[in-house]
């Protein structure tokens, strides 16, 4: 699979994925990483039997094309191994069994080698369970991901459990003064609140996205091929609107439309954390089958147990201020922009006053995290 199928497979599953969490979490932040949602599942993939319906419901619920195992494990391992030498990023994926099921060391050669992960053994009965994960996830992420397993996910009828981690801490190339940030009204839903609004004017990279009522601004960070992309709708449209169409267009294809301008940009300092159990979401997304008994998953293990997935869950955090942004997480029509010719004089206005969507982008391997900022109420940051 080259780079290229890659990314807009990631960006495809990251869209649909979000169109779902948005349903499911009216009125709040989000925050996720659809690469380390997809990375995780995709180590499941390479346990179904080949040919299987779980095999096609995965292959398209994760939009990785139908391509052979070994292809799409080796451009895992390919992703994988170039974030490895970024000094911004650590990823880690965790697949967690049974005590007494036996991993089949086919399987397992694959997870070690192109996933880089070792499966864990785990008697999910016991009350020690969701303690072990969350210590192995603190360890993994220096701490910043915790108790990412709640007190009651895990049961004695667990069979399988897929753990997503992914920690980055990125600082802008162009940054902001602190002495320039005041407080501002931000107009979400209801009355409006006061933000720490951040101000800067300089070169970024900047669109006019008519098609979607829209405006685009893309701020990098130093030190790597990354960037935030942040899609701000026009006053007279919102944001509910503006989620309807992402499906619909292509973030690669917007980020190559910007013009590099003068840009008054105006954004809030803003955290916020999100966790979701993904089950539900797969099973909208025509993942089913490996949540139930007739999950054909005989690659995974030695034994003829019948082996299920009982919960993918995903945590992540969020924190954008003037120095750059943390964020962590554990866990197809491609439309042509044209931005509006470059004004000679006044800078263009990017300010982010209202709800907004956002995306942390590589260049090269697509979607790392992929949110939407609606709300600054204190039980969603």
């Amino acid at each position: 699979m080259r780079d290229a199928e890659f990314t807009q497979g990631l960006e495809h599953f990251a869209l649909c994925l979000h169109d779902h969490l948005c349903r499911a979490n009216p009125g709040q932040n989000i925050i996720y990483s659809p690469l380390s949602i997809q990375t995780s599942a995709a180590m499941l993939r390479m346990g179904t039997a080949e040919g299987s319906a779980t095999a096609k419901e995965l292959d398209e619920g994760l939009r990785l094309g139908g391509r052979d195992v070994q292809e799409v494990a080796e451009s895992f391992n390919v992703v994988l191994e170039s974030y490895a030498q970024c000094q911004v990023l650590k990823m880690v994926n965790g697949l967690c069994v049974m005590k007494g099921l036996q991993v089949d060391e086919q399987f397992g050669h694959i997870i070690e080698r192109k996933f880089r992960s070792r499966p864990m053994e785990i008697d999910f009965g016991s009350e020690q369970a969701a303690s072990i994960i969350n210590k192995w996830v603190a360890a993994q992420t220096n701490n910043l991901i915790k108790d990412i397993i709640g007190p009651r996910v895990l049961t004695k009828d667990s069979r399988l459990c897929l753990v997503n981690a992914i920690h980055f801490k990125g600082k802008w190339s162009i940054g902001f003064n602190e002495r320039d940030t005041q407080e501002a009204e931000f107009f979400g839903s209801g009355k409006p609140s006061r933000v720490r609004m951040m101000h800067v004017c300089e070169n970024f990279f900047f669109a006019v996205l008519p098609r979607l009522e829209a405006t685009a601004l893309r701020m990098n960070y130093s030190g790597c091929n990354l960037a935030m992309i942040v899609i701000l709708p026009d006053e007279k449209s919102n944001l509910t609107r503006l989620e309807k169409q992402l499906t619909d267009i292509s973030l690669e294809a917007l980020s190559a439309a910007m013009n590099l301008e003068k840009v008054d940009v105006k954004i809030p300092s803003f955290a916020a954390e999100f966790q979701q159990e993904l089950s539900q979401v797969f099973m909208q997304m025509g993942m089913n089958r490996m949540f139930s008994g007739q999950a054909e998953l005989g690659g995974m293990l030695k034994s003829e147990k019948g082996l299920f997935v009982s919960k993918i869950v995903h945590k992540a955090f969020i924190e954008v201020n003037e120095v750059g942004t943390e964020a962590a997480a554990a866990t197809a029509v491609v439309a042509t922009f044209r931005s509006m010719p470059p004004p000679q004089g006044s800078p263009k206005v990017f300010h982010a006053n209202r709800p907004f969507f956002y995306a942390i982008h590589d260049n090269t391997h697509g979607l790392l995290f992929v949110g939407h900022f609606v709300t600054t109420k204190a039980e969603n940051s």
